[in-house]
């Protein structure tokens, strides 16, 4: 029985782990069948669209393409993953220990394909468990062994889509490397493959040590190795931040980072505070965190506009400290006079995608509590809602719920799961307050979903304001638009006055 309140998700602010299944790195070990009959020949380059469904996970659905070599000895395959199998007729079995990833264990039921004529047809089905909760899932694939031809041109349009594995003026080079013994394939995923984990193979060399130089245009980057499988930190970099499950990414920073997500020791500085209280809807402690503007303290009877931000899946209320360096850019847009003031308060939500008791919780007992708490402006005027990926959907759903008390909502990536909606409908929705709506163009995770809301918007005439520019489900494009989306923001709160 599946526990609803731990229900698992693959998508956040740090990771996207995508169930491809046995295609995409999982170490698997073969068993060959002695009456196997004779293997058909289906070595060459792949191209599959793999259809992952882990709705009993949490999730809607996910479409991937994938491209890579097989090579074939007799009845046993392999690929440029480390994946291996065998083939027996037209048949192709793959036979997959398990492997870990969120805190569970996926385990296969069946792994199998059919190839005939050069098409493939292929049907995996898995079950994740942690102990406490499991669900299960399917991945179909389709696609066609390709023509020696094509697969060249394929090969050369993909080379040509990762300018980071070329010098290029203003970037710098940087090499990732990861000593593991007995690994038989390692990838770099990052914020540079917009976490994709079948992007950047890196490569074997003397002594078990595995590496790869990419060429990067500078600040912050967070990423992670994918060993056989398995997703790990690197280990010798002392730098590291939260990855919204319960383990870490790695973060390394070339060059300099953004001017106004830096500290500046010489101008003034806001307030950074974390407190909590008791909830009844959740019936347990809640954190919550505050960023207060630097003039709050000195002017006891001026009262300021609220921005109600919210994190992303598994994370918490301190991500938009710790990874957006939110309160950095408060202050030096501030000092700049750039924006105007604002207090801005970041709810904890957990993996709960801001429904059910979160909602309650967040608009019944918080806002009111830090109304009390603070010198808050009243009225819908003055009052914001933002966020990331699942904030990002919070950030539209509470705000369609509550328009009563939200004058604008700016979501950023929002994962728009309107299974988490179901009185979403396009024919009576109605959005009251102004909406705006963030999403970078090679985000492999939400932009699709995002690209459909906007017709939805469209077609039922709601007004709102969509913009679009290059970047991933990262905090690398995250930290890039945050000085737009504040100032658009403090635009509202000063029309309003």
């Amino acid at each position: 029985m599946i526990n609803k309140t731990r229900t698992l998700r693959w998508f956040t602010g740090g990771i996207s782990a995508t169930l491809l299944l046995v295609l995409i790195g999982c170490k698997s070990n073969i068993e060959l069948d002695s009456t196997a009959s004779t293997c058909s020949l289906v070595g060459g380059t792949w191209d599959l669209i793999a259809d992952t469904d882990y709705s009993q996970c949490g999730g809607s659905g996910k479409k991937e393409k994938m491209i890579f070599t097989v090579t074939q000895q007799g009845c046993q395959l392999s690929n440029d993953y480390g994946v291996t199998g065998t083939i027996d007729g037209t048949d192709v079995k793959w036979k997959v220990p398990p492997w870990f990833i969120n805190g569970g264990e996926v385990t296969y039921l069946e792994a199998t394909a059919k190839i005939q004529d050069k098409k493939i047809e292929g049907g995996y089905y898995w079950k994740w468990s942690d102990g406490n909760t499991e669900c299960s899932g399917t991945t179909k694939v389709n696609g066609t062994i390709l023509a020696k031809e094509d697969a060249m041109s394929v090969q050369s349009e993909m080379k040509e889509k990762n300018p980071m594995l070329s010098p290029k003026e203003g970037n710098i080079a940087h090499t990732f490397s990861l000593k593991t013994p007995s690994a038989k394939a390692v990838y770099l995923v990052g914020e540079m493959s917009d976490w994709k984990d079948n992007v950047f193979k890196m490569q074997q060399g003397e002594n078990d040590n595995w590496s790869l130089t990419l060429y990067l245009p500078q600040g912050a980057w967070q990423y992670k190795f994918v060993v056989d499988g398995l997703w790990k930190y690197d280990q010798s970099n002392p730098k590291t931040t939260d990855d919204g499950f319960d383990g870490l990414n790695s973060v390394i920073v070339l060059g300099k980072e953004i001017a106004e997500l830096s500290v500046n020791q010489n101008i003034p500085h806001g307030s950074v505070i974390n407190s909590d209280f008791d909830s009844k809807a959740l019936g347990e402690n809640s954190p919550f965190t505050v960023y207060l503007p630097p003039a709050y303290s000195a002017d006891s009877q001026k009262s300021y506009p609220l921005l109600l931000l919210l994190h992303g899946y598994g994370s918490d209320q301190e991500q938009w400290v710790r990874d957006g360096k939110i309160q950095n850019f408060m202050d030096n847009l501030l000092h700049a006079g750039l924006i105007e003031p604002f207090i801005i308060v970041m709810p904890y939500g957990d993996k709960s995608q801001y429904v059910n008791n979160t909602e309650t919780h967040i608009m019944d007992e918080l806002i009111p509590y830090v109304r009390d708490q603070y010198r808050i402006k009243s009225g819908k005027t003055f009052t914001a809602i933002s966020g990331g990926s699942m904030g990002g959907f919070g950030a539209l759903y509470l705000a369609h719920r509550h328009q009563d008390v939200f004058g604008l909502s700016v979501p950023l990536s929002g994962y728009f799961d309107l299974s988490y909606y179901p009185e979403f409908n396009p024919k009576k929705f109605t959005m009251k307050p102004e909406l705006y709506i963030y999403c970078g163009t090679d985000d492999h995770i939400s932009f699709a979903r995002n690209e459909d809301l906007v017709k939805l918007l469209k077609k039922e005439g709601v007004d709102f304001t969509y913009k679009t520019a290059s970047g991933g489900h990262t905090w690398r494009y995250w930290n890039g638009i945050t000085t737009d989306f504040l100032t658009v923001i403090s635009d509202f709160f000063n029309k309003q006055a």
